[in-house]
């Protein structure tokens, strides 16, 4: 409950101290820069309880004022120049320190990637849980991995054997660690509670990295998993099962459609999407179950369909 308070509090705060006092109007930019006290905040929590209808920008702001205050241990809080953009759980400025993307144009357009073997290592599971968040578009933004539900503290191994390229606290992305593997992919593990390697170390599957939590921006504890290939981000429930905690396959298909990397395993039977498809109409006509169709591509219904999309479907 205190959390929450705070949460709210940040909002109302932000909003009486750059759009005037009231506290229901939201700015589309941050133009300035306000300093506000702690106890000024305790005093102004009254009126919280009067804002409404939050919008998704207004629960962005939410989550990252609310960052501010549970890091900042000053008796003030400045709050500076933002562009509500960049204002996502993962925002660009992060992914562009973490995830130096490589040019589309130097990459092939197809290419076989064998991911598990006992050479390179075995699939482990980083966490075995629920998946709470599939990839996909969430709240008009592409969520570029998949959420696994945990506790604060449960042990989160290493998928594959690797080095560690990153191991610190990165913006929204909180606790982060990135793994390179043999392959060429590479695994990512966010919102961790604590650290259990750090950059260069060497890692094999199955070893512990970190500890779970809610670190970043993050709206509960779980862990966000992404997979990328040149930064690239891959959509991980199209390769790996987090139901039965395996690989769908050994190897892996990633295409280039000159606009972004995709991936499946390498046995697959592909749809080519076309102009007025419908999950349900490809599913019907390959005799599959929508939640089949759904759970062989990793995406929830919210995944929209485009021409041109290409679909696992078998």
């Amino acid at each position: 409950m205190k959390d929450l308070l705070y949460i709210i509090l940040c909002v109302f705060c932000l909003n009486y101290s750059i759009a005037g006092n009231d506290p229901t109007r939201t700015p589309d930019t941050l133009k300035n820069y306000t300093i506000i006290t702690k106890a000024h905040l305790v005093h102004l929590i009254d009126s919280v309880f009067d804002l409404s209808d939050f919008t998704p920008k207004d629960y962005e702001l939410l989550n990252y004022y609310s960052s501010i205050l549970k890091t900042n241990n000053s008796d003030s809080v400045r709050l500076t120049h933002l562009d509500l953009k960049d204002l996502s759980f993962y925002s660009q400025k992060d992914e562009l320190a973490l995830f130096p993307l490589s040019n589309l144009g130097d990459l092939p357009r197809e290419q076989v990637l064998i991911i598990e073997n006992g050479y390179l290592s075995y699939y482990s599971p980083p966490i075995k849980g629920i998946v709470t968040s599939n990839y996909g578009w969430r709240d008009g933004k592409l969520h570029k991995g998949v959420d696994v539900d945990l506790n604060k503290g449960d042990k989160v191994r290493a998928a594959f054997s690797g080095k560690v390229r990153v191991a610190k606290k990165q913006g929204g992305f909180g606790n982060v660690v990135i793994i390179m593997h043999p392959s060429g992919l590479e695994t990512v593990y966010a919102h961790l509670s604590r650290l259990r390697v750090k950059a260069g170390d060497v890692v094999l599957s199955g070893q512990l990295i970190g500890l779970g939590g809610s670190t970043g921006h993050s709206s509960g504890t779980h862990l966000h998993f992404e997979m990328r290939y040149k930064g690239h981000a891959l959509n991980p429930g199209a390769l790996i099962s987090f139901e039965e905690n395996k690989l769908h396959y050994h190897s892996i298909v990633i295409k280039n459609t000159g606009q972004q990397l995709c991936a499946f395993p390498s046995n697959s039977n592909l749809y080519l999407v076309k102009k007025g498809d419908t999950w349900y109409d490809v599913a019907h006509a390959y005799g599959l179950s929508l939640k089949q169709l759904l759970a062989l591509n990793g995406v929830g219904r919210r995944y929209y369909l485009k021409p041109g999309q290409q679909l696992r479907i078998n």
